[in-house]
């Protein structure tokens, strides 16, 4: 395989925006296609705030996707805190041309979620969240401590990122979890991004190695390549 690509954090839920859907469904779709290998690199569904299945069930034409891709070999997923309870923890590969690629969601070297106020938030999460009020509750304690600590949030967990590339031996580290596209050279930490507002972001890997790339809503109406 000389095409590979790495997306992480749709959060897709029973009430997701329909675009969401659409985009996920386009990515796959394109994937399949083009012979691309894909990395769901963890919080692909919403199964935290309601619980694993409904959210799979809210979104067929995405499932569907996956499952095409599945059945060529040419999907793997990576857990994240938002969907526990599937895919690997991490996945370590050799690309051609750049060494050893660690994709992992990064969640775990978090110190909020690994804190006892994130254990504790998470656990509630998990029991009430199909209430809208705890929903908003956790967005809200999430924005205020990045807003307060947002510098040192992620300062701190691209940190333990690096030291989880360095101790795997690899040259690379694609995570998620923070919402926030980076690729820099000679940088050995890379966050393939996420599914925002009207976009879906992903970091691919090819011969002339990674960048980052996006799919919009323009380009459900235009066919063609995805965004630089």
């Amino acid at each position: 395989m000389t095409l590979l690509r790495i997306a992480s954090d749709w959060h897709l839920a029973p009430r997701s925006p329909p675009l969401h859907g659409q985009l996920a469904s386009e990515f796959l779709r394109r994937a399949r296609a083009e012979g691309a290998g894909v990395i769901l690199n963890g919080d692909v569904f919403e199964d935290l705030f309601h619980g694993r299945g409904r959210s799979e069930r809210a979104h067929p034409g995405v499932v569907a996707e996956m499952e095409a891709l599945l059945a060529l070999g040419r999907l793997r997923r990576t857990r994240g805190n938002h969907d526990p309870d599937v895919g690997e923890e991490r996945i370590v590969l050799d690309w051609p041309g750049l060494g050893r690629v660690l994709v992992t969601h990064g969640h775990t070297v978090d110190p909020i979620n690994r804190s006892w106020l994130g254990q504790l938030g998470d656990g509630l999460s998990a029991r009430f969240g199909r209430f809208s009020l705890v929903r908003g509750a956790a967005a809200l304690a999430e924005s205020t401590a990045y807003a307060l600590l947002g510098r040192r949030i992620e300062a701190g967990f691209r940190a333990r990122c690096l030291a989880l590339v360095e101790s795997a031996g690899c040259r690379l580290g694609v995570f998620g979890h923070v919402h926030e596209a980076h690729l820099a050279e000679e940088d050995g930490y890379a966050n393939a991004g996420a599914l925002t507002e009207d976009r879906l972001e992903y970091l691919e890997l090819s011969p002339g190695g990674p960048r980052l790339r996006s799919l919009t809503s323009r380009d459900l109406a235009a066919p063609g390549r995805a965004r630089e």
